[in-house]
């Protein structure tokens, strides 16, 4: 599967190529946290790279086809997956994952600033990497109720995740769906956070199969085509 990490120095060149456009560093540099010679120096490491392709006909730079249409799932998906993950140090900057009938992408920027765009298999690759972000490998705690309400377990939640999922997402009808659950007392917990009073109303304690089940049937009741 392709996977790409970029600066924000190279991602705003490869955009101006994408939308066939030649890079002028002198106005980019208004718009970014970088100068004209950084610019550069990014252009230059991603000819080294290969992202950057010279045309022998034209002379003219292209991007590598694959980037090219990761970018354009990326920005012109069918069906968008957001995720949120909440711990205690604070809020993560937000996954997302972009499906189209050809490709599965995640995007994401790192704490450095880098920003990935991984290209996932399937809708299994998907469900995979939520629970590997959101669960851990053991969980599920007998000695607990089967229910909880929220409020008593958000103070000793490990991680909280929030998974908003769009149809269409540029369509002005179109409306999230939502699911969220929690990390609390080495168990997880399924939420509801369409719930009148989310915060009193009872939670429920599942482990990682049902979790990946539910994960996949509302994304996969979502997708406009499942990608070929």
């Amino acid at each position: 599967m392709n996977r790409f990490v970029l600066t924000q120095a190279e991602l705003a060149i490869i955009l101006h190529y994408l939308v066939g456009e030649a890079l002028a560093i002198h106005n980019t540099t208004n718009d970014l946290a970088v100068s004209a010679e950084q610019l550069q120096t990014a252009e230059d490491e991603l000819y080294d790279r290969g992202i950057l392709l010279r045309d022998p006909y034209s002379n003219q730079l292209t991007i590598t086809g694959e980037l090219a249409l990761i970018l354009e799932a990326t920005l012109q998906p069918s069906t968008l997956a957001i995720l949120s993950i909440t711990e205690r140090e604070g809020t993560g900057l937000p996954k997302y994952f972009s499906f189209t009938d050809e490709l599965i992408v995640l995007n994401y920027v790192d704490s450095q600033g880098l920003q990935t765009f991984l290209e996932l298999g399937t809708l299994d690759h998907v469900i995979k990497q939520i629970i590997e972000l959101t669960t851990q490998p053991t969980m599920g705690n007998a000695n607990l109720p089967p229910t909880a309400e929220l409020t008593a377990l958000m103070p000793e939640a490990e991680k909280a995740a929030l998974l908003l999922i769009i149809k269409e997402p540029a369509a002005a009808t179109s409306q999230p769906t939502s699911l969220s659950w929690l990390m609390a007392h080495a168990a997880l917990w399924l939420a509801n956070p369409k719930a009148a009073k989310p915060e009193t109303t009872p939670v429920q304690q599942i482990d990682q199969a049902i979790l990946s089940d539910l994960l996949y049937t509302t994304i996969q009741a979502h997708l406009v085509q499942p990608p070929s």
